[in-house]
């Protein structure tokens, strides 16, 4: 069977940012490998997708180098805009129910995220602007299952687990916890992911760290994994804000939130889905490279990752790669992407006669 007959898939990348959002981060290993309890990959992932939720509170580090050698063009990017390259630190606290906070501090400011069952405020020093979203019993919910590290591996897991090589690594330590190590390579041909390692607490098997390797570098180009962390129920005080009196309060309606996460707009055609699991690729409607240049504040940015590339009926195609991710825009505008190699998008666009 073709990959053309497989219409739908998941976003590898979409997954991996998604256990970022949920509190997963690299490993801390020391020279010691722990003593734990033997475990088949099925047992290791049974215990994960079975776990049940834990409180917490720990320092997240997130490192990504999905640029690689094209980090420098970021310098001109503004700053106001958030591009996930390089360090960065984030302290979590995640308490009973949807009770959730992430605290990022740098030297001229903070940035902090409240949630609790009635709503969420995302709070920024540096301009003293407080946003409020006020949830319905129903979203709450829905927020504290996505923000959740057991739910999103759950996901993570279930999806690529088919179409996977799934082992058990060497036992290991993140942050002083004992940690089992669970490693999913593809079976499938043409990722441009080589594998994703996971490393799972083995108290409660909460994943504690995700590392995503490109075919392309040795060194992980997304990871993310707790530095330090403690399975204690955090105090409520952590999850209370109240806006300072002189800082600007803006609400946030629903409607606003879902423009935020999908700003093609529910009505605007969904892209097209090609192949399946690690293969996926996705066709991007006309014009959205160049509105993520607008975007970034700084035109050309994209422009100057594109490489020109030959098709087999004798168009020419700009290809932009990164370390994890590939895309093709095509000569009618349109653009394929995928965590997958250059010769998968061609090969696509080929097919598709485009």
């Amino acid at each position: 069977m073709t990959r053309w007959k497989y219409r739908f898939g998941i976003p590898l990348v979409g997954a991996a940012v998604a256990l970022g959002a949920a509190s997963l981060t690299p490993a801390l290993a020391n020279a010691q490998t722990p003593l734990l309890q033997p475990m088949s990959a099925s047992q290791l992932i049974a215990a994960v997708l079975g776990a049940a939720p834990v409180q917490y509170s720990g320092q997240l580090q997130v490192t990504s180098n999905i640029l690689g050698s094209d980090a420098s063009l970021l310098s001109s990017v503004g700053q106001g805009i958030a591009v996930p390259e390089g360090t960065s630190q984030v302290m979590v606290y995640r308490g009973a129910g949807p009770d959730l906070r992430l605290q990022m501090v740098n030297t001229q400011s903070e940035r902090d995220l409240y949630v609790t069952s009635t709503g969420a405020w995302l709070w920024s020093s540096s301009n003293s602007t407080a946003d409020h979203l006020i949830f319905s019993p129903t979203r709450s919910r829905s927020f504290a299952h996505t923000a959740n590290p057991t739910e999103v591996a759950d996901s993570l897991v279930g999806h690529l687990a088919p179409t996977s090589r799934v082992t058990v690594g060497s036992n290991t330590y993140v942050a002083g916890h004992a940690a089992y190590t669970l490693v999913l390579a593809p079976r499938q041909s043409g990722s441009s992911i080589s594998s994703v390692r996971i490393l799972v607490d083995a108290k409660n098997y909460h994943v504690l760290s995700v590392s995503v390797y490109s075919v392309y570098s040795s060194s992980p180009v997304l990871s993310m994994g707790y530095q330090s962390i403690s399975f204690t129920d955090p105090s409520v005080t952590n999850f209370n804000f109240a806006p300072p009196a002189n800082a600007t309060v803006k609400l946030v309606t629903a409607t606003q939130l879902q423009t935020l996460f999908d700003p093609m707009g529910a009505s605007a055609p969904r892209p097209a889905v090609l192949g399946a699991g690690w293969q996926t690729v996705f066709e991007l409607p006309k014009g959205v490279l160049a509105r993520l240049d607008s975007a970034l504040g700084s035109k050309g940015i994209v422009r100057n990752l594109e490489t020109p590339v030959a098709l087999a009926n004798g168009e020419t195609a700009s290809l932009i790669h990164t370390e994890l991710v590939n895309l093709l825009v095509l000569p009618n505008g349109s653009t394929l992407a995928g965590a997958v190699r250059a010769s998968v998008l061609e090969s696509d666009a080929n097919a598709l006669g485009l």
